[in-house]
């Protein structure tokens, strides 16, 4: 989007309100910003969704080595066209638009079609679109109904939350507004349960238990439906070939084995033994001569603008076409005059007597006693002055320099001669790449019944099965059986070439620009992208690591301060330091007595030992009542002298620190700058809490800087998904799309969802950030509240981001068509923007994931996900039937590609389910072998009895852990054996086709009952017409 309004805003001016006839400028490449000298030999290529000149989205082309100009040995057929320039006409870009969008015909020879209805149901999309295309909204339309269930059935889990807040009545600091509504609000009440010394009852943990029972339930239900959608997914794909005739019912695809000088009549003899052939269309290695067509293309763009510059010139000049033979110089010069716009010429009369500098410079520009230099120099000015009446003040380039020369008709014209010129080159150069011929990469047959199409598929797998049994054979050193029980094998290509063929693809999947390289190496470029991908992901880990590395050098700080008043467990901050006190004096001595501990600066990293999930471990309460004599430390001070020679030892400037109240460990500094970061957050005292000010700011610059890299690095891994699977170089869409998708779900999953739990995981690597070594009430407070956070707002923001280049089309179209120039720039602005669905498999594979995985501890998720999923049905509709380019021919694989990844998820969600519903305060009944909770000893108890890390078998001892343990393998069971019983099915229709009662090729064209394209030739591909327009001679042969 940002491009393209870059694009718009060098490209198009503004229409002159004074009501004129000025012709505008041609489009030109990326907009009047080039000239004739600045069309490099070689176009740049940029990856990723290219706008091309008929509106199409390509794939960059770049043929590797650079090759030498090609020499044309024959006359060139055709002439170059001189004049290009053609004025806008917006019912011709209205067509066009039409023409591109999925609209319905309507037989009106008024109104020929019209936009499809918002409501379309299932049954009539079918007819209209691809299986792809239909499968997603029934995909989109079960999982919204599967969720809104969800979200019915966790109200038994939210009102035990509610009940525990209730009870338990958290600060916000302790728990805050999205962790009271997970399975933290639980655990908090068990263990403040436990702490007073009270028992959890056993009826409290059956109820834990349902929810994570009614969890398991839901996760099979969602688990069979996944196993409904796998065969709706064949269903939809029979209903939709039903439905609908496309040419892939009648033709298939040879990949490899032809020679590369092939002909069709060869090919055609090759396979009319199954019956008649339609059509043979031969996939040839077309990039070198894409590139020069593209180049071309940027030079008649520069071309048109010239013509237009050269018209502009001649206006502002006052120098135009017409007969002078018979005129006098007065008449001329009236004539010449007359060809103002009506609104210039009321400005002249409106200031008679009056100077203006844009009319004093346009009658120097026609005064025909000055030199052609100086005129153009005085229409340069007058156009500065004026860029209204010079064509569009948002001209760019040569279109809006002030350069004399290129308002210098004489000038202009030897710009055009040289553009001719080097059109001429360009053409000759692309005459000798057809003269050359191009090399045969690939193949597509069309038969023109179905059924002889059926037979051909028939024969190749009865030829690959005879084949495996023939190298099965020679394995076991049996004699080896040559050719099929018949005399014809249809893979053996004129008696030594092994054809490789297979049903073939829509012809809107295929990517011409591709086929120049091998799909034999299409593994290395592949890896390539996914080292890039995980390099830049790694970077963006040691980012973000590094920005809450910073934040552990800065002093430590509590979230719950409570935790440290007079009722604390291990620190009393007022019995240490009242600086809270009502009494001046002694808050003013407190202030004083804290000051030397704080100086020390002692880090988080430095307390990590009396620090533990945000709450301070240390046991300072022996050293309580230190400076009033009454500690129970060992070597307190016990008179008012001693009390005041320990304040004169530690507050001395420039003294060495003695070590505080404890001299053995940093334990009394630590505490210190804990109480310092209670009080200040208090009150805003300017002086005494300059510190704390400071190092707060710090915090904030620091999550600042991360929150912008996490941002940044979420726009960045969108852009390389697309960028990387362009360049992997695929021949097909879907080839394309499938790889578009796959990287954008492992991308966002690590950004969004893989980094923050690392993040706030304790991790046995020095000075690591992570805290937290178990699913406790402060992990979900941390962790799970900025997975809510993301969750929520993805569920807003995705749809949105797909809608985005939608509002931004729409906006450029109304902003800047009255400023358009030429039909060229007109059909550009209003082509459409593609409706991709492998952006939104990505965005829904990385939701659905990082939803089901936490849904166990946090079920908001499921709500986020049901919002999310409700926009995509509404957005989507909204794009498909109203704005989006007619989608290419999708096939069921990304769909395929989704459901596969559905059980990964519900056997991920079944393994974090025991770590976060065993956690050992979360209310469970045991086994014999098994503990539950934190806190056995009460108000008896100091510290905390945690699990270790990663005990497992800890947490399969408790009814709550073990049971989603037992779920994950019946679920990874079930999903081995449905993996297994699947890919059979699949093996064995592999290389089947079935008939359909399609009609004979011919009769089906004539009466269009084609759906898609009706021909595999690029000439007829609207996304490649612009590069091989039929019946030039670039195209011929193809």
């Amino acid at each position: 989007p940002g491009a393209m309004l870059q694009w718009g805003a060098a490209m198009f001016g503004r229409r002159s309100q004074d009501g004129g006839t000025l012709p505008p400028p041609p489009a030109a490449g990326g907009g009047l910003a080039i000239d004739v000298e600045d069309v490099s030999p070689e176009t740049p290529e940029t990856p990723g969704h290219t706008r091309t000149g008929s509106g199409g989205w390509l794939s960059p082309g770049k043929s590797g080595k650079k090759r030498p100009k090609r020499k044309l040995t024959t006359p060139r057929k055709g002439e170059v066209k001189q004049n290009l320039y053609e004025p806008p006409n917006l019912e011709k870009a209205l067509a066009r638009m039409r023409r591109l969008q999925p609209h319905e015909e309507t037989g009106d020879p008024e109104k020929p079609t019209k936009k499809l209805s918002l409501w379309m149901k299932e049954e009539e999309m079918q007819g209209k679109f691809s299986e792809g295309i239909v499968f997603w909204f029934k995909l989109m339309r079960d999982h919204l109904l599967m969720f809104f269930i969800f979200m019915i059935l966790s109200f038994w889990a939210f009102n035990q939350m509610r009940v525990s807040n209730e009870e338990a009545d958290p600060s916000y600091e302790r728990l805050g507004a999205l962790g009271r509504v997970t399975l933290a609000a639980i655990m908090i009440w068990s263990e403040d349960t436990q702490r007073k010394g009270e028992t959890v009852s056993n009826t409290d943990k059956d109820a834990t238990f349902g929810i994570i029972v009614l969890d398991a339930l839901m996760m099979f239900a969602l688990l069979f439906v996944t196993g409904y959608h796998h065969m709706k997914k064949e269903q939809v794909k029979e209903e939709v070939d039903d439905a609908t005739i496309s040419l892939d019912d009648y033709s298939v695809i040879i990949q490899s084995g032809l020679p590369s000088d092939v002909t069709e009549e060869r090919i055609r003899a090759h396979f009319e033994k199954f019956g008649e052939v339609n059509e043979v269309v031969l996939g040839k290695d077309l990039l070198e001569v894409m590139n020069l067509r593209k180049r071309l293309i940027a030079l008649e763009a520069n071309h048109e603008m010239l013509e237009w510059m050269l018209k502009r010139a001649n206006k502002l000049l006052g120098i135009v076409e017409m007969d002078t033979s018979t005129m006098t110089q007065e008449e001329i010069a009236v004539a010449r005059w007359k060809k103002l716009t009506r609104k210039v010429k009321k400005e002249i009369d409106k200031r008679e007597g009056r100077v203006d500098v844009f009319f004093a410079a346009l009658e120097k520009a026609r005064d025909d006693s000055l030199s052609i230099e100086d005129r153009a120099a005085a229409a340069a000015d007058a156009a500065s002055k004026n860029p209204r009446f010079a064509g569009g003040k948002d001209n760019a380039g040569a279109a809006a320099s002030k350069d004399p020369s290129n308002y210098n008709p004489a000038v202009i014209k030897q710009k055009i001669e040289q553009s001719l010129k080097d059109r001429e080159e360009l053409e000759d150069e692309i005459a000798a790449c057809v003269e050359e011929g191009y090399p045969v990469v690939t193949a597509w047959v069309a038969f023109e019944e179905e059924d002889s199409c059926v037979e051909c598929v028939q024969a190749v797998r009865a030829s690959k099965k005879l084949e495996r049994k023939t190298k099965a054979k020679k394995l076991v050193g049996l004699e080896e059986t040559d050719g099929l029980p018949g005399e014809y094998d249809v893979r053996t290509f004129e008696g030594e070439n092994k054809l490789e063929i297979s049903t073939a693809s829509p012809p809107s999947d295929i990517l011409w620009e591709n086929l120049h390289y091998s799909m034999d190496t299409f593994w290395k470029r592949e890896l390539r992208s996914n080292v890039i991908m995980w390099g830049f992901l790694i970077i963006n880990v040691f980012a973000i690591a590094g920005a809450k590395i910073a934040k552990v050098t800065l002093p430590p700080v509590i979230p719950v301060c409570d935790e440290v008043d007079n009722s604390g467990w291990f620190l009393q901050c007022p019995k240490l330091w009242n600086l809270d006190s009502d009494t001046a004096a002694v808050a003013s001595q407190a202030r004083n007595d804290i000051m030397p501990f704080v100086k020390q600066e002692k880090s988080a990293s430095d307390c990590e030992d009396f620090l533990e999930y945000d709450q301070f471990i240390g046991n300072m309460t022996k050293y309580a009542n230190w400076y009033d004599g009454t500690s129970v430390a060992a070597g307190a001070p016990t008179t008012a002298a001693e009390v005041a020679a320990f304040r004169a030892g530690i507050e001395t400037a420039g003294a060495a620190w003695t070590g505080g109240f404890d001299k053995a460990t940093k334990m009394d500094e630590c505490a210190a700058q804990i109480c310092y970061s209670c009080y200040c957050k208090k009150h805003t005292e300017d002086d005494f809490c300059k510190t704390h000010n400071d190092y707060e700011a710090e915090r904030v610059l620091i999550l600042i800087g991360a929150i912008c890299v996490s941002a940044t690095a979420n726009l960045i891994i969108k852009e390389m998904a697309i960028r990387l699977s362009f360049f992997e170089r695929p021949h097909s869409t879907t080839a394309r799309e499938l790889g578009i998708s796959e990287k954008m779900t492992v991308a966002l999953m690590v950004n969004m969802c893989l980094l923050p739990l690392l993040m706030t995981t304790q991790l046995a690597i020095p000075s690591w950030p992570g805290k937290f070594d178990d699913t406790s009430s402060g992990w979900y407070n941390d962790f799970g509240n900025t997975l809510v956070q993301i969750a929520l707002i993805n569920s807003i923001s995705f749809p949105f981001t797909l809608l985005s280049p939608v509002i931004i089309w729409r906006l450029l179209v109304y902003f800047l068509t009255p400023g358009v120039k030429s039909q060229r720039q007109l059909n550009e602005l209003w082509t459409p923007p593609p409706f991709l669905l492998s952006e939104r498999y990505g965005q829904m594979n990385a939701a659905f994931l990082y939803t089901i995985i936490f849904s166990s501890g946090m079920p908001l998720l499921y709500v986020g996900h049901f919002v999310k999923i409700a926009l995509d049905i509404v957005i989507d509709r909204i794009m498909l039937f109203r704005a989006c380019i007619q989608p290419p021919r999708y096939t069921g694989k990304l769909a395929a590609q989704f459901l596969y990844i559905v059980p990964i998820g519900i056997i991920l969600h079944f393994l974090f389910a025991v770590y976060m519903c065993g956690e050992r305060d979360l209310p469970s009944r045991t086994l014999p072998a098994g503990v539950f909770g934190k806190w056995p000893g009460g108000v008896n108890q100091a510290v905390a009895v945690r699990d270790d890390q990663f005990d497992f078998s800890a947490r399969l001892k408790r009814v709550n852990g073990l049971f989603p343990f037992v779920c994950a393998m019946v679920t990874a069971g079930l999903v081995f054996i449905s993996t297994v019983v699947l890919q059979v099915r699949k093996r064995k229709k592999k290389g089947q086709m079935e008939a359909e009662g399609c009609p004979p090729l011919s009769e089906a064209r004539a009466k269009k009952l084609i759906t898609g394209l009706p021909s595999y030739r690029i000439t007829d591909n609207p996304v490649y017409q612009h590069l091989f327009p039929p019946g030039e001679e670039v195209s011929e042969g193809l």
